[in-house]
C-alpha cells in the first residue's frame, strides 16, 4: 500500500469493492431527510403509515409517482391524501445551487456539535440505547460472518475502504423515537478552550468541518436504496421485517421512526477516503494546497474521555501539535431525536443528541503527484500570489496615508497618486563592508557546480577586542548552502509499523555548506576565525488560525530569509517576524486610517479587511529538535582536502581567492550529513538513535486554519561567542 520504508499496515478495503458497492445519486427526499435536515425542528406526525405505491401508466410515470412521494413529509394538518400542486414544490421556496451555502451552514450536520448531548448526560431514556459501530475487513453482505478488525491499529490514505455497521439496540421496556439516525465519515478540526494551560474539553472554541461524507444507506431515510450492485430492490419497498440470517438482527430502520424494545437494528456501511476535498472546502480562497487531504494531528481530546487519555498516556502518538488542537476523522453514528420525547427540559422545541458512536480513523495522505512533480511552479505561484496579495494591500494603505495628508474638505476629490513608502537608508563602513563580502562571495559560490543556484546565507562581522573595551572588525564571516529543498519520509509510530526496519541511510540529509571568511588586504595579514562547532537541528513549525480562513499558501521563503545580516545582533527572521508581524503592523495602520477617515472614504473590502486579520492573528508553535554532536559528520569537499571528518576543526581554511592583495577570501568546503533518526526532543531522557521512536513527523499539510512546515536550522558557533545561522527547507511526505 506505501513504498514508505516503514510500510504502513493495509487498510481492509480490498480493490474488488470498487465492483461491488453501487454509487447511487440521492433523491430530494433522501436530501431532505438527511443532508439537509434544518436544525430548527418541525412538525411531524410519524403515526401515519407511509402512502402506497401503485403501479403507473408510462405516460404519467414522470409526475405521479414524484407528487406522491413528496407528501411523505408533510407538515400535520396538510391532508395526507391531497394531492399537492406543482407551485408547491420545495425548491420553489427553497433551491440548492451554488450561490445557496447557508442551507448546510443551517443543518443538523454542520451544527451537531452545538446540540444538547444527552449521550455525556444521565438521562434515562437515552442511557438506555445502545449505539456501537464495528469496522469489518471486507464489505458487509447479508448472511455472511463479517471480519471484524480494530481500526486503531491502522493508517489509512486516499483511496482506502472503511467497511463496516452499526448496530442500535434499546434496552428499555418502552418503544423511543426518533427523528433522524445517521452515519458519516467526518474530518474534523477541532480548538479546545484553553485557559492558561486548563483545557475544558467540553467547549469547542472553533471546530472546521472540511469533509462530511454521508452514508445514505447506513442512515435513515425514506427510501430503500440498493448498496450493492449485486442487489435488485424495490425503491418503494422499506423491507419491514428483514433481518440478517447470521445474527437475526433487523436490517431496517422502523418507518414511524421508533426503535422498539430489545431489537437489535443494523445498519451497513461503507465510505472511502477522498483524493482530494471538495473545492467548497476552501470557499473564501479557492487555494489549491487547502483542499488536500491533511494528516490526523493531535490529540482528539474531545473524542476521548480524560480518563482514557491518562491510562494510554505512554501509547499516546507525540506528533509535536499544539495541545489544545487537533484535526482528526472518524467514523461517527448519531440518534437524533427531540427534547420533549426524551424529557430534556428545554425553553424551546429543540433537537438533541439521544446517542452517538464514535470510531477513530487516522488518516495519513500521500503526497499527490501534482505536488511532488510541479514542485517549483507551485512555489513560484504561491510567491506571485503572495506578492500580488501584500501589492493589493499596500495599495490600500497608501491610498489612506494619502488621504490623511490632505484636509479634510479636500479628501471626497483627491486622486490617486504614487507614493513612496520606502527610503535608501544610510552606507555606513559596516554596510559597505557586507556589500562588497556578498557580492565576492557569492561570485565564488556560483562559480562552483555545486553552488550554481542560488544559495542560503548569513553573514556577521568578525572582531578583535582591543585593550581599550573596544571591538576591531577584521573581516566577516559567511556560512552558505545551495537553495535545495530536502525531502525525507514519512515514518510512522511503532503501533502501525510493518515489514523490515529500514537502513539507516533513508533518513540521511547530505547538506553542502561553505563556510568563508572575507578580509580587505593581503593574505599574510589574516587573523583566521576559530570554528568551535556546527550543530543541525530539525525545526518543527506548526501554524494555526483560531477564527478568521488563511487566505494565501505558505511556503518556506515565509520561514527564513534568503540572507541574513547579522550586524545588529538581533534575533534572525522566522515566520513570526516575516508574516505575522508584518500584517500586525498593517492591521494596525488599517484599523487607524479606517477609524479617522471612515470606510466610506477608503472602501477597504470587507473580505481583504478580514485576510489581513487572519494573517495577523496567526499562532505558532516551534519545536527544534536538536542532535547530538557526536552524531554530525563532516565530509570534506576541496580539491586539496577530501574524507570524513568528525569535527569541523580538522578541515582547515584554504585560500580562495586574492584580487591584487585587496581582497581575500578563505573557505571550508564540506558536507554535513545528518540523520532524521538522530533527532531527539531537548530534555528528553532518553537520547537513542531512533527518534521516530519517541516522536512523530506527519507529513507537511496546508488547510484553512492549520499548517505544518519542517526545515533543518545549522548553527556555525565561533570561539569569539558568535554565531552564523542558515535554514534549508526539509518535506515529510508520504
Amino acid at each position: 500500500m506505501s513504498d514508505s520504508p516503514h510500510p504502513r499496515q493495509a487498510s481492509p478495503g480490498p480493490f474488488q469493492d470498487d465492483s461491488l458497492i453501487n454509487n447511487i445519486l440521492p433523491s430530494y427526499q433522501m436530501y431532505q431527510s438527511t443532508v439537509s435536515k434544518k436544525l430548527t425542528p418541525e412538525e411531524e406526525n410519524f403515526t401515519v403509515d407511509p402512502p402506497m405505491y401503485e403501479m403507473t401508466p408510462v405516460s404519467s410515470a414522470a409526475t405521479t409517482p414524484f407528487v406522491t412521494l413528496l407528501s411523505i413529509q408533510s407538515p400535520v394538518g396538510t391532508p395526507g391524501d391531497a394531492t399537492p400542486a406543482i407551485d408547491h414544490f420545495p425548491f420553489n421556496d427553497e433551491t440548492f445551487n451554488e450561490q445557496s451555502a447557508d442551507l448546510w451552514e443551517n443543518t443538523i450536520l454542520a451544527n451537531v456539535h452545538k446540540l444538547p448531548n444527552l449521550a455525556k448526560s444521565d438521562n434515562a431514556i437515552a442511557q438506555g440505547l445502545d449505539v456501537g459501530i464495528h469496522v469489518t475487513q471486507e464489505v458487509c453482505q447479508k448472511g455472511v460472518k463479517p471480519v471484524l478488525i480494530d481500526p486503531s491499529n491502522l493508517e489509512f490514505a486516499q483511496r482506502d475502504y472503511i467497511h463496516g455497521y452499526v448496530t442500535i439496540v434499546n434496552r428499555t421496556p418502552h418503544p423511543v423515537t426518533f427523528d433522524m439516525v445517521y452515519v458519516v465519515f467526518e474530518g474534523t478540526m477541532v480548538v479546545l478552550e484553553n485557559k492558561r494551560g486548563l483545557i475544558d474539553t467540553d467547549k469547542q472554541s472553533q471546530v472546521f468541518k472540511f469533509l462530511n461524507m454521508l452514508d445514505l444507506f447506513a442512515s435513515w431515510s425514506y427510501a430503500n436504496i440498493d448498496r450493492l450492485v449485486t442487489d435488485n430492490g424495490d425503491p418503494h419497498d422499506w423491507c419491514h421485517g428483514e433481518t440478517d440470517p447470521y445474527d437475526n438482527a433487523a436490517l431496517s430502520l422502523d418507518l414511524k421512526r421508533t426503535f422498539h424494545p430489545n431489537v437489535t437494528y443494523k445498519r451497513y456501511f461503507t465510505f472511502r477516503v477522498p483524493e482530494k476535498l471538495l473545492d467548497d472546502s476552501c470557499e473564501a480562497h479557492n487555494l489549491t494546497r487547502h483542499t488536500e487531504v491533511p494528516p490526523s494531528l493531535g490529540v482528539p481530546r474531545n473524542m476521548v474521555s480524560p480518563s482514557m487519555l491518562l491510562a494510554n498516556r505512554d501509547a499516546q502518538i507525540r506528533d509535536l501539535s499544539f495541545i489544545d488542537t487537533s484535526i482528526s476523522y472518524s467514523v461517527e453514528a448519531r440518534v437524533i431525536g427531540r427534547a420533549l420525547e426524551y424529557n430534556y427540559k428545554t425553553s424551546h422545541d429543540q433537537y438533541v443528541i439521544a446517542q452517538e458512536a464514535i470510531c477513530p480513523i487516522r488518516v495519513i495522505p500521500k503526497q499527490s503527484p501534482e505536488v511532488y512533480y510541479n514542485s517549483s511552479e507551485l512555489l513560484h505561484g504561491t510567491t506571485t500570489f503572495y506578492k500580488a496579495f501584500v501589492d493589493a494591500v499596500l495599495e490600500k494603505i497608501e491610498f489612506g496615508r494619502t488621504l490623511l495628508k490632505v484636509p479634510v474638505s479636500q479628501r471626497e476629490e483627491i486622486a490617486l497618486s504614487p507614493v513612496s513608502s520606502r527610503d535608501s537608508g544610510s552606507n555606513n563602513k559596516l554596510r559597505h563592508l557586507y556589500d562588497v563580502a556578498g557580492t565576492t562571495i557569492n561570485s565564488s559560490l556560483q562559480s562552483k557546480k555545486q553552488f550554481s543556484d542560488d544559495s542560503y546565507q548569513c553573514l556577521i562581522p568578525f572582531k578583535k577586542k582591543s585593550l581599550t573595551g573596544g571591538t576591531k572588525i577584521l573581516g566577516i564571516v559567511s556560512l552558505s548552502t545551495p537553495k535545495t529543498q530536502y525531502h525525507s519520509l514519512y515514518v510512522p509510530p511503532i503501533k502501525f509499523r510493518t515489514g523490515a526496519v529500514p537502513p539507516v541511510s533513508t533518513f540521511e540529509l547530505n547538506i553542502p555548506l561553505e563556510l568563508s571568511y572575507f578580509i580587505e588586504g593581503a593574505a599574510s595579514r589574516a587573523t583566521l576565525p576559530e570554528i568551535k562547532s556546527i550543530t543541525p537541528e530539525l525545526t518543527v513549525l506548526t501554524i494555526r488560525s483560531k477564527k478568521h480562513y488563511i487566505p494565501i499558501e505558505f511556503n518556506h521563503e515565509m520561514c527564513f530569509r534568503d540572507q541574513e545580516l547579522d550586524w545588529k545582533k538581533k534575533d534572525l527572521d522566522n515566520f513570526d517576524s516575516i508574516i505575522i508581524k508584518q500584517f500586525k503592523d498593517y492591521l494596525a495602520e488599517i484599523t487607524s486610517q479606517i477609524q479617522t477617515v471612515g470606510n466610506d472614504l477608503i472602501k477597504f473590502e470587507s473580505q481583504l479587511f478580514k485576510d489581513v486579520k487572519a494573517l495577523a492573528s496567526l499562532q505558532t508553535k516551534y519545536i527544534n529538535l536538536s542532535v547530538l554532536e557526536n552524531d554530525v559528520k563532516f565530509y570534506a569537499r576541496s580539491e586539496n582536502n577530501s574524507g570524513l571528518h568528525n569535527s569541523i576543526k580538522t578541515i582547515p581554511w584554504e585560500l580562495e581567492h586574492q584580487e591584487n592583495s585587496v581582497h581575500t577570501l578563505y573557505s571550508k568546503k564540506f558536507e554535513l550529513k545528518l540523520n532524521l533518526n538522530d533527532c531527539h526532543l531537548k530534555g528528553h531522557e532518553n537520547r537513542t538513535n531512533k527518534g521516530f521512536d519517541h516522536f512523530t513527523l506527519v507529513p507537511d499539510f496546508q488547510n484553512c486554519l492549520m499548517a505544518r512546515m519542517y526545515y533543518v536550522k545549522i548553527t556555525a558557533k565561533l570561539s569569539s561567542g558568535d554565531s552564523l545561522v542558515v535554514n534549508v527547507p526539509l518535506t515529510i511526505e508520504s
